[in-house]
């Protein structure tokens, strides 16, 4: 009875700690600082959980499930993203996820699935259990576990990261901070299955939120953790948290999808205790030594520093769903709950604590500002601005000469940073070609990065992000109508309306007779609204996915939906016994070293992660493809079923192989011909496994024609291998103007000028503003249009060499190169 109890405290527990530690999850040392390291610790609690849950049923002899009102609908969707993922493009990423996102996998969505049943069929409240009095000792417990996690990742910033070959102390230690705790933190925990789990995952939130609002003003933990500077300095400029704050979550829509799950949760429960509070304001502030207004003013200050990190997240589409969401959540409070029982005469203290939250929302928002340019006039930023004086000009003290600058070659049809709205239309429009060509399962889960590049539309490449790689739709329904088919999209909406249909159902029963619970499920299903919502603009992470499956459990748990005497069961045992037979050890044995292993394989790929992380940068950003040898050897052989790792690799021997031999013609050493030589095939027989496991990957095939192409520059013969892979590349990606453009050169270099000239034409209609095919075409035009000598034979040709070289210097501006090339045509 002890190792049940054990293993019930090991499930508890694991999902408390999965909803603390998730959202502060990040290393500075993986080849993705947040999402990777939030998904393996979400499946190694999943395991745990897993591990504990199946002991309980040997113990008991019995497998037993709980059914709830989602399981046709789950079951349906599971099979959907099973068939999905075994006729996919690429079955490994649609096992795994795409690597660098990670979350959306099927092993992502079976862990999710997973933690909803183990969730349902293992937590429930305890209602024979009666609340402890309050005590201000759990006050005290609570700050001091806030200060434990601040001290410790202060401490934790001392410590040096390290080169990936020692044990990453500094990653062990802020896990210990947040493990620690987490530990303080539950001590002041109240009793009760949802009432905890609410409480680990807004202490959580606390702290996410603690640690980003500084770095709105130019102080950022993390900077401190990394590199030791309590500023923002190490953040590159495509993440400004002085602009847009992000926190621990990642990205700044990330942190503002987490928050705006939360914020009608917190509203709620203000509300909630105001209605329960006895709370006298007198003269003589007596109230201030009322537990009840402490805890409320605590979860007031809470409420608005979550709203202020939400604004400065200034993620236009989540904020549109918070401030949809929060202000009908309140009017269906005042409705329900205030209005049938509203005295003038006697205004109570839940009507002023939902007007105090409404007023709040208008107030912070005057004073932080919001996202939208057009209501600036709104807020105090705005009025400022409207009546600011202009600046005065000072007029020259005399008159200057106008320099005209040098035309800048266009980046965009608009001259600059395109619109993140007009981008997402032509991603929107590709996902929906995707699913045309592929409308019963669609392209295989999570696949949309390659599946998206044979069907994206040419105006992409006409925008600021038209080399960027789009791994996802930026709409979570069409990213599973392009991926998963109308199959997968129509069991996805059948999950969502089945649960919105059972709860909203019940809360309209109960209108008449609504309790505090009611309104704390009606909060989630708020917040789970704005998931909804904020979806249909961006996709989903990891804490926003647990969310989307755990949330509903919680809404079925306080609305008393799941009936606990039905469920799937299947005894192994007439009669019920604890007792812990040898057969029984051995099964729980058997269990647990199962599940040793597979957390063993996790922490083994994290590890090779690490490894792969250092020898990629010393690949791309310091150029020192010996030492990163080292480290992507590693990784292969700690993972060698990861193509991206090996992708990598056989990148790093090629151009490490090119170097070599490139010296050697210098110095004639046989050994370092040898060395380069098998370096150079071990690239290429690399590569070749890669494209041949994974063909329709198209990161792979520019990966082999990046390989081929450097190879050729010492061994010209490689010139045909790269044309051969750049001729599949454009299949993969036929309006791709990058592909297309060095499709051109490749041919123009294999003796093919014609073919060049062809290709290149299309380059310039999939991009008007490509300036190095303009340049590309007119060298091709002059060698069609000369012989070898030089000798004109072909004047059209010549001419249009001629024409196409004045073209791309009115377009793009004076370039050395490109006029003299066209003084030595001209003069002939």
């Amino acid at each position: 009875m002890k190792l049940l109890n054990f293993f019930q405290k090991t499930i508890e527990y694991s999902f408390y700690l999965l909803f603390f530690l998730v959202p502060l999850a990040f290393t500075g040392d993986t080849s993705e600082l947040f999402e990777f390291n939030k998904l393996w610790i979400t499946f190694i609690l999943t395991i745990v959980i897993g591990i504990a849950w199946i002991s309980k049923m040997i113990i008991k002899r019995e497998l037993r499930i709980q059914k709830t009102p989602l399981d046709i609908p789950i079951a349906l969707f599971l099979i959907s993203e099973v068939i999905s993922t075994f006729i996919s493009l690429d079955t490994h990423t649609s096992l795994w996820g795409y690597y660098s996102r990670f979350n959306g996998g099927l092993f992502s969505i079976l862990a999710y699935v997973f933690l909803f049943y183990a969730f349902v069929s293992n937590l429930r409240e305890d209602e024979t259990k009666k609340e402890e009095a309050f005590s201000f000792k759990k006050v005290y417990i609570f700050i001091a576990g806030i200060v434990v996690f601040f001290i410790g990742a202060l401490i934790s910033s001392t410590i040096k990261a390290g080169d990936v070959t020692v044990i990453p102390f500094q990653m062990l230690s802020i896990l210990t901070t947040a493990l620690v705790s987490f530990g303080i933190l539950m001590q002041a925990a109240p009793h009760g299955v949802i009432k905890r789990t609410l409480y680990a995952i807004l202490s959580s939130a606390l702290l996410v939120v603690l640690w980003g609002l500084p770095s709105h003003f130019g102080y950022d933990p993390t900077c401190l953790l990394f590199r030791g500077t309590f500023d923002v300095s190490c953040w590159t400029n495509d993440f400004q948290p002085k602009v847009r704050i992000f926190s621990t979550l990642g990205q700044p829509d990330w942190l503002a999808a987490y928050l705006a799950t939360l914020l009608p949760i917190i509203a709620a429960l203000f509300i909630n205790l105001s209605t329960e509070a006895k709370i006298t304001f007198n003269k003589k502030l007596t109230f201030l030594k009322n537990h009840n207004f402490i805890i409320l003013s605590g979860l007031f200050v809470f409420f608005v520093l979550s709203y202020l990190a939400f604004l400065y997240s200034q993620s236009r589409s989540i904020i549109a769903a918070g401030w949809i969401v929060l202000p009908v959540l309140l009017a269906y409070y005042l409705w329900f709950y205030v209005r049938p029982k509203f005295d003038k005469k006697n205004i109570t203290l839940n009507f002023r604590a939902a007007v105090l939250i409404f007023l709040t929302l208008g107030a912070v928002t005057f004073f932080a500002g919001q996202p939208f340019g057009q209501l600036n006039k709104f807020t105090l930023v705005g009025i400022q601005q409207h009546f600011a004086k202009p600046a005065s000009v000072k007029p020259a003290s005399s008159p200057q000469p106008a320099v005209k600058p040098a035309t800048p070659a266009p980046t965009t049809e608009l001259g600059g940073i395109t619109d993140s709205g007009t981008i997402r239309q032509y991603v929107w429009q590709g996902a929906i070609s995707i699913w045309k060509n592929n409308p019963i399962f669609g392209s295989g889960v999570e696949t949309f990065a390659f599946a998206y590049y044979k069907y994206r539309p040419a105006a992409h490449n006409l925008t600021s992000e038209w080399q960027f790689l789009y791994n996802k739709a930026h709409n979570e329904y069409l990213n599973y109508l392009a991926t998963t088919g109308i199959v997968g999209i129509t069991t996805y909406l059948l999950m969502i309306g089945s649960f919105l249909f059972f709860s909203l159902k019940y809360l309209f029963a109960k209108r008449n007779k609504l309790s505090h619970n009611d309104f704390l499920a009606a909060s989630i299903i708020a917040g789970y609204a704005t998931i909804l919502i904020g979806n249909f603009f961006g996709f989903s992470v990891v804490i926003i996915n647990i969310f989307f499956y755990v949330l509903p459990a919680l809404v079925f748990i306080l609305a008393g939906l799941i009936n606990y005497d039905k469920h799937y069961s299947m005894s192994f045992g007439k009669k019920e016994s604890y007792e812990l037979t040898t057969s029984r050890k051995i099964s729980i044995a058997v269990i647990g070293f199962i599940g040793l292993y597979l957390i063993y394989t996790l922490v083994n790929f994290w590890t090779a992660d690490r490894y792969y992380y250092f020898g990629y940068n010393y690949d791309h950003q310091v150029g020192n493809y010996q030492t990163a040898y080292t480290y992507l050897k590693i990784a292969v052989e700690k993972r060698p079923s990861e193509p991206v790792f090996k992708d990598e690799f056989a990148y790093n021997n090629a151009i490490l192989g090119t170097e070599i031999l490139a010296q050697n013609q210098k110095q004639q050493s046989a050994q370092a011909a040898q060395t380069a030589k098998q370096l150079i095939q071990s690239g290429i027989d690399a590569t070749n496994q890669v494209t041949s496991e994974h063909p329709n990957n198209i990161v792979f095939w520019k990966t082999k024609v990046r390989i081929f192409y450097n190879i050729s520059q010492v061994d010209p013969n490689y010139y045909s291998a790269a044309l051969i892979a750049i001729k599949k590349s454009a299949e993969l990606a036929p309006t791709d103007a990058d592909v297309s453009y060095n499709l051109g050169v490749l041919y123009g270099q294999t003796g093919d000028p014609k073919d060049a000239v062809t290709t290149l034409q299309n380059t310039i209609k999939l991009k008007v503003d490509y300036g190095n095919a303009y340049y590309a075409l007119a060298i091709f035009y002059h060698q069609l249009g000369v012989d070898q000598k030089g000798n004109i034979v072909n004047p059209t040709n010549a001419q249009k060499a001629i024409d196409e070289m004045h073209l791309y210097i009115d377009k793009f501006g004076p370039n050395q190169q490109a006029q003299d090339a066209l003084n030595a045509w001209e003069k002939k």
